[in-house]
């Protein structure tokens, strides 16, 4: 059975100890890709003496051709205390020989990233709250989208309040993807509703791993949204 590992950084905007406390605060976390059960994250205790943070991969992705997968971060603080940077390392024990660990290693770095960002910035990567009913931003959402040239619509349940659209001619966000496909789901509120999404992508090509163009689409996906809700 082969064991190795995969190290890196990432430079963060948010302080060291704030970015620590933010990521631990909770034990579950879910990749932003891809469904709880195919991936998932699970923090173990943290030092705060030396900012180390554990996390188990967990998920049908990984136990289908893993053993175990975890990754360490260690946060050290940047010169002026402002911003810091994450040094990772994923270790992963394989059954499979001929698995690929890239979207695993993507996926959570896209969650680390989109963490820091959330915290640094205030607002929620994969959802928007409406100040109106559910019906009518279901009903809004769904025209806005169906005159937009850049996405195609599919799967529209009234019912249920939620569609999926693939983008079609978005030239910045398909540079590095050969598919870009958003579900919606409009969930209603005591005062208003909240607009919830996930996204599913097919890189072009699947040997690099760009967690920063993750992140573009993340961010750029989210600005769309908000931009088709009323205010």
């Amino acid at each position: 059975m082969a064991t190795y590992k995969s190290s890196g950084k990432l430079d963060l905007e948010s302080p060291a100890v704030e970015f620590i406390e933010h990521l631990t605060r909770k034990k579950n976390h879910v990749s932003f890709f891809f469904a709880a059960v195919d991936l998932r994250f699970e923090v173990e205790p943290k030092d705060s003496a030396t900012r180390k943070v554990t996390m188990s991969v967990l998920g049908n992705l990984v136990s289908k051709s893993y053993k175990t997968v975890e990754a360490t971060f260690t946060v050290a603080p940047g010169d002026d205390m402002t911003a810091c940077c994450l040094a990772y390392t994923f270790e992963f024990e394989k059954i499979n020989h001929n698995v690929e660990d890239k979207k695993i290693v993507e996926s959570l770095l896209t969650y680390i990233l989109l963490s820091d960002v959330s915290f640094k910035r205030k607002f929620k990567h994969n959802s928007i709250d409406a100040g109106y009913p559910a019906e009518e931003c279901f009903k809004d959402l769904v025209s806005a989208f169906e005159d937009d040239d850049e996405v195609e619509m599919g799967g529209v349940d009234r019912q249920k309040r939620t569609f999926t659209m693939s983008f079609i001619s978005a030239p910045s966000m398909m540079e590095n993807f050969e598919t870009i496909k958003v579900t919606i789901t409009i969930i209603p509120k005591k005062e208003g509703s909240r607009v919830k999404w996930s996204i599913e992508v097919e890189k072009i090509d699947d040997d690099t791993q760009e967690p920063d163009s993750f992140l573009f689409i993340a961010c750029s996906i989210r600005e769309i949204i908000q931009s088709k809700i009323r205010n």
